[in-house]
């Protein structure tokens, strides 16, 4: 893997990491922290620290799912509208209603649309199979099945299952604290955006934010606050690339160490990555759409990872094929911001260049062109990642 220059002010970017060098350095140092039991509901939006089993069947008991009468579905064969039979052959009509336990001697319940009254007399106008409008013990769930599976997001969904399966906790891998440092020579006249637009992500992503002010653009300043405790992940936002003022990669070196400087990533060269104490520090650039390139390629991995989700990209996947070229400089991977056209095609953003944060907001996802490939022609298929679930 490449290394720093014995100075840590890399002139140049004497060896750029490719991007699966850089996932390989991410998995071999950051891995889910410790489990915590939390409530059912509690547990929404975080990862299942193992797997989650259900003790019990659901229903537990066999019980009516059909507002209606119960019968014997024997004895419903041949009705219709033409062909009414009487309800309640043994007897009076038995009116069911959902969570009732079926009464002795019916296998099965008719819905009330498929009755009829004539002159007092209660008519059945349809046949019903044995079995229908009955849920028998653990038709939903049997005890044993798992429910939510180690390293899965538990959903609301799952929540109210495990609540109704009378699971009052669940084991979920704790939540990274991220501490956000931005330079303040990277902050915008009208304020730190990578700060919050960071903490939005990682709060997606199954971390806890822990946005801090912007910090001077100081080789010993910031190699003080990198040595702060309290954060399982920092990520510092500019000062890593190669102007007289960027010092944040030679503070890590100072406070730490700087094991990687610079990568093989359009639109985010000048990531940096190393260590200090033990904790994980990231430096993405400092322009808003590069640094959201960065983290999505790059720093959210580390917080699934550590939050005990899944290592891959988080959004949906959907082929498409491609309405014009999609160019890539060869030798970089390319996180190629793309729409979907009306026709379903897709088409590359082609306007704005590469810190253009408008380009994000125009686009419905992005195609990560390989380093091997100089880009796709118009006509093949491509994967494209999709920002939202509304783009699919």
């Amino acid at each position: 893997m490449p290394q720093p220059s014995s100075h840590p002010r890399m002139r140049g970017f004497a060896a750029r990491a490719s991007l699966e060098q850089v996932w390989a350095w991410i998995d071999a140092r950051v891995s889910a922290l410790g489990d915590e039991s939390v409530g059912v509901f509690e547990a929404v939006g975080r990862f299942a620290a193992g797997d989650v089993v259900a003790e019990r069947d659901l229903p537990p008991a066999d019980r009516i799912a059909l507002d209606g009468f119960a019968v014997r579905a024997a004895d419903t064969v041949g009705a219709s509208d033409y062909n009414p039979l009487p309800l309640g052959l043994s007897g009076a009509p038995l009116a069911v209603s959902v969570g009732d336990a079926p009464p002795p001697g019916t296998d099965a319940v008719v819905a009330v649309d498929q009755t009829r009254s004539v002159g007092g007399m209660m008519e059945l106008v349809a046949a019903v199979a044995e079995g229908e409008g009955v849920e028998r013990r653990g038709d939903d769930i049997e005890a044993g099945t798992i429910v939510v599976a180690k390293g899965r997001g538990v959903r609301v969904a799952d929540a109210a299952l495990l609540a109704v399966l009378c699971v009052g906790s669940v084991s979920v891998t704790r939540r990274p604290v991220v501490r956000v440092l931005p330079v303040r020579d990277e902050v915008a006249a009208g304020g730190d955006v990578d700060g919050p637009a960071l903490a939005g992500l990682i709060t997606r992503d199954g971390g806890i934010a822990d946005p801090r002010p912007a910090l001077a653009d100081d080789v010993a300043a910031l190699a003080e606050t990198l040595g702060e405790g309290g954060a399982d992940l920092i990520l510092v936002t500019g000062g890593s690339g190669l102007g007289a003022t960027d010092h944040s990669a030679e503070a890590l070196a100072l406070a730490g160490a700087l094991e990687i400087h610079g990568v093989a990533m359009r639109p985010a060269d000048s990531v940096a990555l190393g260590q200090v104490g033990g904790t994980p520090v990231m430096i993405l650039p400092g322009a808003p759409a590069r640094a959201l390139a960065a983290y999505e390629m790059v720093a959210g991995r580390a917080v699934r990872r550590l939050a005990g989700g899944s290592a891959g990209l988080p959004f949906p996947r959907r082929e498409a094929v491609t309405a014009r070229k999609i160019v890539s400089p060869g030798g970089w991977s390319d996180f190629c911001r793309v729409r979907l056209r009306e026709d379903g095609r897709v088409e590359p953003i082609g306007s704005g260049g590469l810190a253009s944060l408008s380009s994000l907001t125009r686009a419905d996802g992005f195609v990560l062109v390989p380093a091997d490939s100089e880009g796709y022609p118009a006509g093949v298929p491509v994967t494209v990642h999709l920002f939202d679930l509304a783009a699919g």
